[in-house]
């Protein structure tokens, strides 16, 4: 488990993240981008979230990069990659679609007619 460091004047953002954590328990999904500059203390505020919502709540963290941006689906490989075993529990019309994003196979470009 990491460091759980204090938080000095981040209660507004601990309360923003607590509520999506509640929000979660109760079955409703959401999110939330945790941006900003180097040695804010965003690395901090996510591990005392962390530590406070396990083991009562499944988290993941991805860390972005410039690079990833050139790569479809990029933070989405590093966010579900590993988890891609239990996409055979989908209906395969939805496992397909995760396995074409992942790069796992290819799929014919399919036209959505409204």
């Amino acid at each position: 488990m990491p460091d759980i460091a204090p938080l000095w004047g981040r209660r507004d953002e601990f309360a923003r993240l607590h509520t999506l954590v509640d929000r979660a328990r109760a079955g409703r999904s959401g999110v939330l981008v945790v941006s900003g500059e180097a040695g804010i203390g965003k690395t901090a505020l996510l591990n005392r979230l962390t530590a406070q919502a396990a083991p009562h709540v499944r988290t993941e963290r991805i860390v972005a990069s410039q690079a990833g941006m050139e790569l479809a689906y990029a933070g989405l490989q590093q966010l579900c990659g590993h988890m891609v075993g239990s996409a055979v529990r989908l209906p395969a019309p939805r496992q397909e679609a995760i396995e074409v994003a992942l790069g796992l196979c290819s799929a014919p470009r399919r036209v959505l007619s409204s």
